[in-house]
C-alpha cells in the first residue's frame, strides 16, 4: 500500500510496502531488506520495540482518512494528468507560472538533518549523568574551600567533554565529507522551449526530458516513453530495470505496490536505459524518498545499552555515596572524633571522591575511541561513539545480500548444453580475465567446440550492453631530489598535475552533478573498481564480459552484421536480434526458458551446430530438468536459441518461431571474498533472497549460512516462504520456539514484522543497507549500519556506522570489536571500581573505629586520576580473543555485571581496603607514628596493590603471568608510571609538604607495604584458582542450553566439539 500526494494536499510520511525482490541477509544472521515507512511511523516515540494497537489503529484510520485527498495520477491517464495539474504537454509550464508554484509549494528538495551539530555533540559528553554526579563533588570542595580539589575535578569533567566531543566531531567532519552538495541540474520544457534548470527549482507541473544515464529529480507520471527503464532500487530494493508506459493502471491504488506502476518515476531513480519525457506530480518532501526522509528527521532513538549502565552505575554510586557521607557524618559526630565542619566536611568530600570514579568516563570514552580507531581500519566509519559497544551486543544482523555478501556484479559461471555437457566459467567481477573449463577442469578450446562458440556468440550479439576499459593518464613519476636538474624536473611535474587536476576541476564544474535529495541528473556510466566503464543492465554485462573472456565480443566478431533488433519486452521476457552471417540471415534470441524453450522446434543434441533432434514431450522435460537444476543451485537461468533464415517481416511473433534450441547460461552475483568465513563466525544464520525457495536455499548453502549436513526435512523448516510467514497470526508468530532463518520472497511487511518480533524477544538488532527504502530500519535498529560506496545520502545520515568497503566481512569486524571494547570496558571499571570500594572502605572504617582520616580528597583524587587510570586505559586497549567470537565460550547478550564481575569487585575491593587499613594501623600504634606518615604509609600501600591488581584485571580468570604477561608492554609502563607519581608525591618536597600535606615512609612502611601487596596478589591467585572450576560448571550448562536450544542442528548434536574449532576470522586483534 503506498500513498500518493499531490501538491495540493498536506503529506504525511508513507507506508512503504513494495513486494520486493531485493536479496538481502542476517546474523544469526536473519536477512531484511525493505521495511514499511509506517511501520517505523508507528514506532517512532520509540521507547518499546512493540506499538499499541489502538495507536496503530488511530494511524491507519488517519491515514485512509487522508488517502481519500490525494490523487492517484497512475490511474489516471495522461491527459488528465495533463489537465490535472494545469500544464501543456508539449509547451510545458509559462516561466511566470513556474516561478509563482515555486514560491508558493516551496523548492524541490528536502531535509535530511545535515548531519550532527559541534554544539549538540558537546552537550551529549558534558550533561551525562557521571558528571553531574562530579559537580556534586566540585561543590562540595568549595564549600570546604578545598580550591584545589575542586579545581582538579573541573578538569575531569572538561577532559570527559573534550575527548568524546572530539572523536564524534572528527567522524561526522568524515560524514560531511561524503555528503554530495552540489546543486544538479535537470531538463524541463518552459514556454515552448527545453532548458536546463537546477533541481531545487522544480515545481509541480513541469515537463521533464529524460534519457538514459540520468537521474530523475521528482516524482513523474510518465507521458511519452521510447524504450524507457528506470533502476529503482534505491527506493524498492528491486535491482531489476523496470520497464515504464504510459499506459493507465486500472487496479485500485492501495493494491498496486510502488515497482508495478509501471507509469511512475520516482525521484533519485537511476535512468537505465531508453528516452522519455514525464509531468511532475510531487516535489521535496511529497515524493515517496521525502516521506521517508522527513520520517526520519522525527525518529529517535534511546539509550544505547552502555549509556545504561553508566547512568545506572552513577546512580548506584551516588546513593553509595550519600550513605557513605552520612556514615562518616554521623560517625564523627558520635565518636566525637572532629567537628562537622569543616574537618566532618573535609573527610566527607574525600568519601564522595573516593566513591565516584572520577575517571570512568575519560577511560571508556578512550577505550571507545580505540575501538572507533580499530573499526576505521577495517573499513568501518563509526559515527556516534556509543555504538562501538552496542554493536558487540547484537545478536541479529539485518542485511542488503547484494553488494555486501556478495559482489553486487552479476557473473556468467555456467554453461550448461542440452546433451547435458557443463562449462564453469572464471574469473571475478566484470574484469574479461578467465578462463573456461570443462566438467575434467581442462581448458576449453572454443574453436574447437562450435556448439560453445554458437552459445556465447547469441551472448555477445544478442545484446544491447556495453563493457569499455577506462584508460588511465600515468603521471609522471618523482624522481629524488638528488640534483638542480631534477629538482626542477620536479617542479615541472607538480607543475603540470596542478594544471591537469585544475582542467579537470573545471569539466566537472561544467558537467551536471547529482545530489541524491533533489534527484539530480547525472549522465554518466557506471565506472566499476577494475577500471571498467559498463551500462546496461546487469546481467547483459555479465553475457559481454563472457563473450569478452571467450575472445568472441562484438568487436571480434566482425563477421556478423546487425540488421534488426527486438528489444527485451518484460511482458514476453526474451529478446532477438537479426544478423548477416556466414550462414546468411539469422536470428539470435535469449530469455527467460520458460519463454524461450515453447519457441524452439529443435534442440542441438551432440557437439556440432549440425547434430540436432526434434522436440517432443519427453525432450522438453529434460530441457525444464536442466533448467530446475541451475536454478537450484541459485543460478539465474537464461535460455538461449537461433533460427537460420528468419521470415523478413516486421511482425516479431513470425520472427521468433521454429527455434534451435542450444543451451544455457546460468548467471549468478558471486560471493564476496571473505563472507564465508565471515558467516562461518556466526553460528545461526538465515537469509532472505529473491526468487523461488531453491534459489534461497543454494545462495544460503553457497555461502555457508545453511549448514551442510542438515538434512532436506530439516532444511525445509529453515525455509519459509513469506506467504506463510505472514499468514502466521501474532500469538502463532510468538509461540514459535524459533523463528525461520530463511525466508524466500520476503515482503517489506514480512521484514518489519521479523524485525519487532526480534525485539520483542530482547534481540539486539543491527540493520545494514544501501537504499532510501532501508533508512527507516535502519534508524528504527540497536545499531544502523550504512553503506559507503553505495548507499544513499538519507540511509548514511541514519546510520550509526558506515561501512566504507560495502562489506559484510566488516560487520563482522565491527562485532568482534565490539565484544573485544565491552569485555575491555568491563576489565576496566572493575579495576576502577575495586579502587574506589577499597578507598571508601578505609575512609568509612578509618572513622567507624575513631581512628583518624587514613587518607585525605587530594590523595583519593591522584589515585584516581593520575596512577589508577592509566593501567584502566591500556586494559581497555587489550587485544581480542579467539573466543569473542565463539558463542560457546561467550554468550551473545553477556551482561555487563554478571554474577562473576560483581564477586570480583566485592572480593578485590574489600581485600585491598582491609589491608591499607592494616598499613595505617600498623605504622599509627606499632611504629608510634604521626598522622600525615600513616596517611602516606595508606597512600604507598594502596597506590601499590591498586597497580599490580591491572595484572589480576588483565586476565580475569587466569594467572597474570600466563602468555602475553612478558609482552604487555604499556601494561608494565602504566604500572611503573602510577609507582613513579607515587614517588613524585613523597619525594618533591613542595608537593609532600603544601600541596598533599602527608609524609613520605621510612623502610618500615615500605616494607610493610611490600608485604601486603605480596599478601594481596597471592590471595588473589587463590581466589582465581579456585574460580576457574566453578567457571567450568558454568561452561556446561551454558553448553547444554545451547543444545537445547539448538532446534535446527547448528552443533550437528556435538557443540562441546563445536567450540573447541576456531576459524581464522577468531584469531586476536591488535590494536
Amino acid at each position: 500500500m503506498v500513498h500518493h500526494h499531490s501538491i495540493e494536499y498536506p503529506t504525511s510520511p508513507g507506508l512503504l510496502s513494495q513486494h520486493t525482490e531485493r536479496e538481502v541477509g542476517c546474523l544469526r544472521l536473519r536477512l531484511t531488506s525493505q521495511f514499511s515507512a509506517t511501520s517505523l511511523l508507528l514506532r517512532e516515540v520509540q521507547p518499546s520495540p512493540l506499538f499499541s494497537e489502538s495507536h496503530a489503529a488511530k494511524m491507519g484510520r488517519k491515514e485512509k482518512k487522508e488517502k481519500k485527498q490525494e490523487y492517484e495520477a497512475h490511474l489516471q491517464t495522461v491527459e488528465e494528468v495533463i489537465a490535472h495539474f494545469e500544464t501543456d504537454a508539449t509547451s510545458g509550464l509559462p516561466s511566470a507560472d513556474a516561478q509563482q508554484r515555486l514560491e508558493t509549494n516551496g523548492a524541490n528538495k528536502f531535509d535530511t538533518s545535515g548531519g550532527k551539530t559541534w554544539y549538540g555533540i558537546l552537550a551529549t559528553h558534558t550533561f551525562n549523568f557521571m558528571n553531574l554526579v562530579l559537580l556534586v563533588a566540585m561543590a562540595l570542595s568549595f564549600v570546604v574551600v578545598s580550591f584545589i580539589d575542586a579545581g582538579v575535578v573541573i578538569f575531569v569533567i572538561i577532559t570527559n567533554a573534550l575527548i568524546g566531543f572530539s572523536q564524534e566531531w572528527s567522524s561526522e567532519k568524515t560524514m560531511a565529507s561524503l555528503r554530495n552538495m552540489s546543486t544538479p541540474t535537470c531538463q524541463v520544457i518552459r514556454d515552448g522551449q527545453v532548458k536546463d534548470i537546477e533541481s531545487t527549482d522544480l515545481v509541480v507541473g513541469d515537463i521533464v526530458v529524460l534519457e538514459s544515464g540520468r537521474t530523475v529529480p521528482a516524482d513523474l507520471r510518465v507521458t511519452e516513453t521510447n524504450d524507457l527503464e528506470t533502476d529503482e532500487a534505491m527506493l524498492t530494493g528491486e535491482s531489476d530495470p523496470v520497464v515504464k508506459t504510459t499506459t493507465p493502471l486500472t487496479t485500485e491504488g492501495d493494491e498496486i505496490p510502488l515497482g508495478d506502476r509501471k507509469n511512475m518515476m520516482y525521484m533519485s531513480s537511476g535512468i537505465s536505459k531508453g528516452k522519455g519525457r514525464g509531468v511532475v506530480i510531487r516535489t521535496g518532501n511529497s515524493t515517496e524518498i521525502g516521506k521517508i526522509a522527513k520520517t526520519l528527521t522525527k525518529s529517535q532513538k534511546g539509550k544505547t545499552p552502555l549509556q545504561k549502565r553508566l547512568d545506572r552505575l552513577g546512580i548506584l554510586l551516588c546513593i553509595v555515596a550519600v550513605i557513605c557521607i552520612a556514615i562518616v557524618l554521623l560517625t564523627g559526630w558520635g565518636w566525637r572524633t572532629f567537628s562537622v565542619y569543616p574537618e566532618g566536611l573535609r573527610v566527607a568530600v574525600a568519601t564522595a571522591v573516593a566513591v565516584i570514579p572520577q575517571s570512568i568516563v575519560v577511560v571508556v570514552t578512550l577505550t571507545l575511541t580505540v575501538g572507533i580507531k580499530a573499526m576505521a581500519k577495517r573499513n568501518a566509519l563509526v559515527r556516534k561513539l556509543q555504538a562501538v559497544e552496542t554493536v558487540g551486543n547484537v545478536m541479529h544482523v539485518c542485511s542488503d545480500k547484494t553488494g555486501t555478501l556478495t559482489e553486487g556484479k552479476m557473473m556468467a559461471t555456467n554453461v550448461r548444453l542440452y546433451n547435458g555437457h557443463r562449462f564453469v566459467v572464471e574469473g571475478h567481477g566484470v574484469t574479461p580475465e578467465g578462463d573456461i573449463r570443462d566438467e575434467e577442469n581442462n581448458v576449453v578450446d572454443i574453436d574447437s567446440n562450435s556448439v560453445l562458440r554458437r552459445i556465447i556468440t547469441i551472448a555477445s550479439l544478442c545484446n544491447m550492453a556495453t563493457v569499455d576499459k577506462v584508460e588511465e593518464v600515468e603521471e609522471p613519476e618523482e624522481r629524488p631530489r638528488e640534483s638542480d636538474v631534477v629538482r626542477e624536473t620536479e617542479t615541472s611535474n607538480r607543475e603540470k598535475r596542478k594544471e591537469r587536476k585544475k582542467k579537470e576541476k573545471e569539466e566537472k564544474k561544467k558537467e551536471p552533478k547529482k545530489e541524491e535529495g533533489a534527484g539530480g541528473q547525472e549522465k554518466k556510466e557506471e565506472e566499476t573498481p577494475e577500471g571498467y566503464a559498463t551500462s546496461g543492465s546487469p546481467t547483459e554485462v555479465a553475457l559481454v564480459v563472457l563473450g569478452m573472456k571467450a575472445g568472441l565480443s562484438k568487436g571480434d566478431l566482425t563477421e556478423f552484421s546487425l540488421i534488426s533488433e527486438n528489444p527485451f519486452d518484460s511482458t514476453i521476457k526474451r529478446m532477438s536480434t537479426v544478423y548477416n552471417g556466414p550462414e546468411g540471415r539469422i536470428l539470435f534470441i535469449k530469455g527467460a526458458p520458460d519463454f524461450i524453450n515453447p519457441l524452439c522446434v529443435n534442440a542441438v543434441k551432440g557437439d556440432e551446430l549440425t547434430d540436432v533432434e526434434p522436440l517432443d514431450d519427453e525432450k522438453r522435460q529434460k530441457m525444464r530438468e536442466l533448467n530446475k537444476s541451475m536454478a537450484s543451485e541459485g543460478l539465474r537461468v537464461l535460455s538461449l536459441a537461433f533460427r537460420i533464415d528468419p521470415p523478413d517481416t516486421e511482425s516479431r511473433t513470425d520472427m521468433e518461431q521454429d527455434c534451435t534450441f542450444v543451451g544455457l547460461i546460468g548467471i549468478r552475483d558471486p560471493p564476496r571474498e571473505g563472507v564465508p568465513e565471515a558467516i562461518a563466525t556466526c553460528h545461526r544464520a538465515g537469509v532472505v533472497v529473491r526468487d523461488h525457495p531453491f534459489t534461497a536455499r543454494a545462495i544460503a548453502k553457497q555461502i555457508g549460512i545453511l549448514p551442510s549436513h542438515l538434512s532436506d526435512e530439516m532444511t525445509e523448516k529453515l525455509v519459509m516462504t513469506a506467504t506463510k510467514f505472514d499468514k502466521l497470526s501474532d500469538e502463532e508468530l510468538q509461540g514459535l520456539k524459533s523463528l525461520p532463518l530463511v525466508i524466500a520472497r520476503c515482503s517489506p511487511d514480512s521484514k518489519v514484522r521479523m524485525v519487532t518480533e526480534l525485539q520483542r524477544r530482547g534481540q539486539t538488532v543491527a540493520m545494514l543497507g544501501d537504499g532510501v527504502n532501508d533508512s527507516p530500519a535502519i534508524k528504527l535498529s540497536d545499531v544502523g549500519i550504512a553503506m559507503g560506496k553505495n548507499g544513499s545520502e538519507v540511509t548514511k545520515e541514519a546510520a550509526d556506522i558506515v561501512l566504507l568497503d560495502d562489506n559484510f566481512a566488516t560487520v563482522v569486524s565491527a562485532i568482534r570489536e565490539g565484544r573485544k571494547v565491552f569485555a575491555n570496558i568491563r576489565r576496566s571499571v572493575i579495576h576502577l571500581l575495586c579502587g574506589n570500594f577499597s578507598e571508601a572502605l578505609v575512609l568509612v572504617a578509618g572513622v567507624a573505629f575513631s581512628l583518624d582520616p587514613p587518607l585525605t580528597p587530594l590523595q583519593v583524587l591522584w589515585i584516581n586520576l593520575i596512577t589508577s587510570a592509566p593501567p584502566a586505559f591500556i586494559l581497555g586497549t587489550t587485544p581480542a580473543k579467539a573466543w569473542y567470537m565463539d558463542k560457546t565460550k561467550r554468550k551473545a547478550d553477556e551482561r555487563f555485571f554478571n554474577v562473576e564481575t560483581i564477586v570480583d569487585i566485592f572480593l578485590y575491593g574489600p581485600l585491598m581496603g582491609g589491608l591499607a587499613i592494616v598499613n595505617f594501623v600498623i605504622a599509627r600504634f606499632a611504629f608510634d607514628q604521626d598522622v600525615p606518615r600513616s596517611q602516606g604509609a595508606t597512600f604507598a600501600a594502596l597506590t601499590m596493590m591498586l597497580m599490580f591488581h591491572a595484572y589480576n584485571c588483565r586476565d580475569l580468570r587466569g594467572h597474570f603471568w600466563r602468555k602475553g604477561f612478558v609482552n604487555s608492554w604499556w601494561l608494565h609502563l602504566s604500572v611503573l608510571w602510577g609507582i613513579g607519581t607515587l614517588f613524585f608525591t613523597f619525594y618533591t618536597p613542595p608537593f609532600e609538604r603544601h600541596v598533599f600535606e602527608h609524609r613520605r615512609p621510612d623502610y618500615r612502611n615500605w616494607l610493610v607495604a611490600i608485604a601486603t601487596t605480596v599478601l594481596f596478589m597471592s590471595v588473589s591467585e587463590i581466589y582465581k584458582l579456585i574460580k576457574r572450576p566453578l567457571r567450568q560448571k558454568s561452561t556446561k550448562k551454558h553448553l547444554n542450553k545451547l543444545a537445547e536450544e539448538d532446534e535446527y542442528g547448528i552443533y550437528n548434536g556435538n557443540p562441546v566439539v563445536e567450540r573447541e574449532q576456531v576459524s581464522e576470522e577468531m584469531k586476536p586483534l591488535k590494536v
